[in-house]
């Protein structure tokens, strides 16, 4: 399935910003479009200052491009730093944590950014993503509990879950994760069907699922589904100005089944 220019570029960037360079015919099958097309989002990425093309495909952007790309982008009405946007989301998030909950937290960034806003609740958390679990090395309040797996050195999340018996005797009330995107005909999908299955161990034991997903995830489409719509609680996100017509017909499908949809705020 192709995904969207947006969701494309974005996760370009993420790629290039842990391995320092990409390769256009690989870009091309992971996400299942033509090497025009990939071609076209580099020379977009790269007229906006955030890489630099070269044969066969691209590396990051001189720290002064990124820097004058960033005071550009900046001045734009409707701005908020993606760092910003995804403090919001985890402080929305955080804030439907009560004490003794038993939570489900993802290995993604957003559910990272949670971490610091729980470390004193008495809570347990059950987590796939080691990154997680290493904030709460120095809590007394919090217990935490990993699912096993084989680890995905990318992110420091843990996949392929080896201890199913461990998911299968807890009642988990809540379950904070993100995606690639989220449909309200499609549902919530992944890129990697890895990560899909591991998710959806949590999600299958999880009463309430929150998708933390900020504007960039509403609409568009990955290979693998996590969960239908409908199966979501609430999806939290940021707001921002300057949404397309296809991220409000998401939110207004997610309402229309009967979804919760909550804001991030400062």
């Amino acid at each position: 399935m192709k995904t969207l220019p947006h969701i494309r570029k974005q996760e370009i960037l993420n790629t290039l910003r842990l391995r320092g360079s990409i390769d256009v015919q690989e870009l091309a099958r992971t996400f299942g479009v033509t090497y025009m097309t990939i071609h076209r989002d580099l020379q977009a990425l790269e007229k906006e200052g955030l890489i630099s093309r070269v044969y066969g495909g691209a590396v990051a952007a001189p720290e002064k491009e990124k820097a004058k790309s960033a005071r550009k982008e900046a001045a734009r009405p409707g701005y908020s730093p993606a760092g910003e946007e995804k403090r919001f989301i985890a402080k929305a998030a955080a804030a439907q944590v009560q004490d003794g909950d038993i939570i489900a937290l993802d290995g993604s960034n957003c559910a990272l950014q949670m971490c610091p806003l729980l470390h004193e609740k008495s809570i347990t958390v059950v987590t796939n993503g080691l990154n997680i679990a290493l904030q709460f090395a120095d809590s007394d309040s919090v217990q935490v509990l990993l699912t096993g797996g084989l680890l995905r050195h990318r992110d420091m999340s843990l996949v392929s879950i080896r201890n199913p018996d461990l998911l299968e005797h807890i009642n988990i009330g809540k379950c904070f994760f993100s995606a690639t995107a989220l449909s309200a005909q499609k549902g919530v999908m992944e890129q990697s069907y890895e990560e899909s299955e591991a998710k959806r161990e949590l999600l299958r034991r999880s009463e309430q699922l929150y998708l933390l997903a900020d504007h960039t995830r509403l609409g568009g489409t990955a290979p693998y589904v996590d969960c239908a719509c409908q199966q979501l609680y609430a999806v939290v996100t940021d707001r921002y100005a300057g949404s397309t017509a296809e991220m409000t017909a998401c939110l207004r499908g997610v309402l229309k089944v009967g979804v919760r949809v909550i804001y991030g705020t400062l």
